[in-house]
């Protein structure tokens, strides 16, 4: 009876790192876009699916 009880801890081990890398990796990934905004001139701010806020609320695709 130890065997599934170990294999289910595993699972949920791996599960929680999966979501903390992606996490990590998402918040990484909008940073560097937040970064690219403010160089190129707009807001420092960067949408999570990849846009820059700019003038008038206009979004503008990161890194084109």
């Amino acid at each position: 009876m130890k065997r599934p009880r170990l294999i289910a801890a595993t699972l949920i081990v791996c599960a929680t790192i999966v979501l903390i890398a992606v996490a990590i990796i998402r918040n990484v990934n909008n940073k560097q876009d937040a970064a690219w905004c403010h160089d190129h001139g707009y807001a420092n701010y960067a949408t999570n699916d990849g846009f820059c806020i700019g003038a008038g609320g206009k979004l503008i695709k990161v890194n084109l």
